[in-house]
């Protein structure tokens, strides 16, 4: 009995340590893949450093892949994200985040010669792993609330493979200095801020209409 104790205590003990060092890799792998679960998108991230102590999250180096059919690789990339996370308000089932900052380098939206966009088959692919996720467990998703929101975004570029000029029509758009929302609890509201400030607001709600603030 008691080297059987003994036993489960050590291993608890190694368990703890292990996850205490590579708790960075561990952290990057789950994101990763509750992403690619979530959205049915590959999400890969170059460096992550999380501070437990200090409820800090700060990724670096983000790409997200494009769905299958989209000749650009990237949805999207960033530079930086910065999350500082309220760990006890969260408990409650409503993820609180008081401090989240995200410099984007580039958001690709991509119509192929089909005349699908990557935009809307990405929305396509969560609303299918959303209902996947209700048949497995009948749950309400927990709400959030954004304490404060920084977005800074270099540029927004639309590809038209579906122009029938041969080449891809490309604009190109971009968003001066940080976008800066408090006590968000609605992305969609945030999307259209983001886009009307960038001037390319019309382009969205032309590839996807339902794109709207609640």
């Amino acid at each position: 009995m008691l080297r059987t104790l003994k036993t489960f205590l050590i291993s608890i003990l190694i368990l703890i340590l292990v996850a205490a060092i590579f708790r960075h890799t561990l952290c990057r792998f789950l994101i990763e893949k509750t992403t690619a679960r979530a959205t049915g998108l590959k999400l890969s991230i170059e460096d992550l450093n999380l501070d437990i102590l200090n409820n800090n999250l700060r990724m670096r180096g983000i790409t997200l892949l494009n769905p299958p059919g989209f000749k650009n690789e990237a949805l999207g990339k960033a530079r930086e994200i910065f999350i500082k996370y309220d760990l006890l308000g969260s408990l409650g089932g409503r993820l609180h985040l008081r401090l989240l900052k995200a410099d984007i380098d580039e958001i690709n939206i991509i119509r192929n010669e089909k005349g699908g966009s990557n935009v809307s088959a990405a929305a396509s692919s969560t609303s299918l792993a959303r209902k996947s996720a209700k048949r497995i467990k009948r749950k309400r998703r927990p709400k959030f609330l954004i304490d404060r929101l920084e977005i800074s975004l270099e540029k927004a570029a639309f590809m038209d493979y579906n122009a029938g000029i041969g080449q891809p029509a490309v604009i190109i758009f971009t968003v001066k200095g940080p976008c800066v929302f408090k006590n968000v609890g609605d992305l969609g509201y945030v999307v259209n801020s983001v886009s009307t400030r960038g001037g390319f607001r019309s382009l969205i709600e032309g590839i996807l209409p339902k794109v709207k603030s609640k």
